[in-house]
């Protein structure tokens, strides 16, 4: 199952959403109030792309993977943050949850597409 995510705007502009979700956001303190809307965002944001992308709610039966492709500014490990918000907001949709029983593993990669390509595999 693969869709996309098109990097959202900021009130700092598109070019600087990185210093407003990337992992060192959290390492500067970020308080636990904009981090819950941190999450509400990115879950309604993955929601209405799966929607759109006509993604079904059909759950993965079997041990699963996922894999991240990024394109922009944030070193590859600063991206955590962003992707635990993506998973935990594809629970219910695509994933039951994201412990270890079912969840093998994660990776990230870049790539030049302008978006945010979110892979989820069986293993």
């Amino acid at each position: 199952m693969t869709f996309t995510i098109d990097y959202p705007e900021t009130s700092a502009g598109k070019k600087q959403w990185a210093w407003e979700y990337g992992l060192n956001a959290l390492y500067s303190g970020k308080h636990w109030a904009k981090r819950q809307k941190d999450s509400q965002f990115w879950h309604h944001l993955v929601h209405a792309e799966l929607m759109r992308q006509s993604i079904p709610k059909d759950i993965f039966k079997k041990p699963f993977v996922i894999t991240f492709y990024w394109d922009d500014r944030l070193d590859i490990d600063n991206h955590a943050y962003i992707g635990k918000m993506i998973v935990d907001a594809l629970k219910g949709w695509v994933i039951t949850d994201d412990n270890k029983r079912r969840f093998k593993g994660v990776s990230h990669w870049y790539h030049n597409e302008r978006c945010i390509r979110v892979i989820v595999e069986e293993v």
